[in-house]
């Protein structure tokens, strides 16, 4: 008698929060937190930030084309987003590329893949330094 009306007060608790529930349309172009200024557009250089594992150096040479995906949470999306392509124009280090946008608007934090590898979009060049 007890666990039953343990389990009638927590149904009637929790019931006026579910009815009172929002739920928000999901938009096309994504989340309003990804700002168009901080978009890269075509011909912006950037790094790519990679695992430097053989499998990454053999896979990503330079004049390769990535493609660029936005991932957002899977609460709200399916699945990624295809939003530009970047091609790689140099090994900067043991984990970096450094890359330039040919096609599309990527942000920091996007995803650039070839086959099954993929690196980070960390940062655009500015004045030939790091922002």
């Amino acid at each position: 008698m007890k666990k039953s009306s343990l389990l009638l007060l927590a149904v009637l608790s929790f019931l006026p929060a579910m009815l009172h529930a929002v739920s928000y349309p999901i938009t096309e172009k994504g989340p309003s937190h990804v700002k168009s200024e901080d978009a890269m557009t075509v011909g912006t250089k950037l790094y790519l930030f990679h695992s430097g594992t053989d499998e990454v150096r053999k896979s990503i040479q330079v004049n390769d084309v990535l493609t660029v995906y936005r991932e957002y949470p899977s609460d709200l999306f399916a699945e990624t987003v295809e939003v530009g392509k970047v091609r790689v124009l140099a090994l900067s280090g043991d984990y970096y590329f450094t890359a330039e946008v040919i096609g599309g608007d990527v942000t920091a934090g996007d995803l650039a893949k070839k086959g099954t590898v993929a690196c980070f979009i960390t940062a655009f060049k500015k004045n030939g330094r790091q922002q």
